[in-house]
């Protein structure tokens, strides 16, 4: 526990810790989305979310060239605003989004993610000296798992009572809304939708109204988890300006040890 005294590692920590809340609970939060009110299949679901992780991977090398270049603190609090601002930018969702504008507005999240990863963790790394790179990253791979079941948790409860607990109120069927009823569906709800179990459709303009509701409250939800987990990335920008600073920092071999240099450099020197 001590290794949180230095300001640098607790941010890197708890910015990891929320970043990944906000990632996790929105790829839940967006994957049921798809598939309760969009009716998508489960491969058409990752399509869509490739770009959210897909820029991670293919902007790697890009960022680590920019780390050499620039303040991975800059290039931190960049990641979390533009992440942040992508979040907010699912609130933009509706009954009539496509694939190409939702893959598009999911874009701008994947990117902030993309920006703020590995910065997080080389300044986490670089908190202290090389022997306590085990102790650092162990601390700071349990704060990052710790973030990723948050947010599912967190999203789900949310999810389940926007949905729920308070449904939107629709007078008049949307019939271009995914998933109206097939040919052979009949008049009730698609095979294996959650309001099956306990609604008994037989019109037409019944089951038009009950998926009319039922999308325009998921959707709500969704709207609600995307505002939590954009304020949640901007306060996780804001703790990394304070916390770690947009200045460049010299790289851990170079001249007197990162951890020996700030004002927890002596615990970090008896941990060894």
């Amino acid at each position: 526990m001590r290794l949180f005294a230095s300001p640098a590692f607790s941010g890197a920590a708890l910015v990891m810790a929320l970043t990944l809340f906000a990632q996790v609970g929105l790829v839940f939060a967006l994957s049921e989305y798809f598939g309760l009110v969009r009716h998508a299949s489960t491969l058409d679901i990752g399509v869509r979310l490739i770009a959210l992780n897909g820029f991670t991977v293919v902007l790697g090398p890009l960022v680590g060239r920019l780390m050499n270049r620039t303040s991975p603190g800059l290039l931190l609090v960049i990641g979390l605003v533009v992440g942040g601002t992508g979040a907010l930018c699912v609130t933009l969702f509706h009954a009539g989004t496509g694939t190409g504008e939702a893959a598009l507005l999911i874009g701008v999240l994947g990117i902030g993610i993309a920006l703020a990863m590995a910065p997080i963790t080389t300044i986490a790394m670089d908190s202290f000296p090389h022997r306590l790179a085990s102790t650092a990253g162990a601390a700071n791979s349990a704060l990052r798992q710790i973030g990723s079941a948050l947010g599912p948790a967190v999203f789900g409860v949310v999810l389940t009572h926007r949905t729920l607990g308070r449904p939107a109120r629709t007078p008049r069927p949307v019939r271009s809304l995914p998933g109206r009823p097939g040919p052979g569906e009949r008049h009730g709800l698609p095979r294996g939708h959650p309001g099956g179990a306990f609604l008994h459709l037989n019109t037409p303009r019944a089951t038009g109204r009950a998926l009319s509701a039922y999308g325009a409250s998921f959707t709500d939800a969704l709207h609600t988890c995307a505002l939590t987990g954009s304020v949640g990335m901007l306060v996780a920008a804001l703790i990394a300006l304070v916390t770690i600073g947009v200045r460049a920092r010299p790289a851990h071999g170079a001249g007197a040890p990162a951890g020996l240099t700030h004002p927890a450099g002596a615990v970090a020197g008896d941990m060894g």
